[in-house]
């Protein structure tokens, strides 16, 4: 149950991120290396802190096998 947590706030975190960057408007700026280079570090610090949180809500129940 608590792996269903873990992905369903990952999901929902990393659905808030990408309104944001939506509202930004970063499609639009997808040329400007500035702006490109910006994204990719929300990216990356986007995808940083999904795993931080699966493994922190998920625990240990992440490394077991169904009974």
């Amino acid at each position: 149950m608590k792996t269903f947590l873990a992905l369903l706030s990952i999901a929902a975190f990393t659905a808030v991120v990408g309104a944001v960057l939506v509202m930004l408007g970063v499609e639009q700026h997808h040329t400007n290396p500035v702006w490109a280079i910006g994204t990719a570090i929300v990216f990356l610090v986007t995808l940083l802190i999904d795993v931080w949180m699966f493994f922190a809500i998920a625990g240990e129940e992440a490394y077991q096998w169904e009974k």
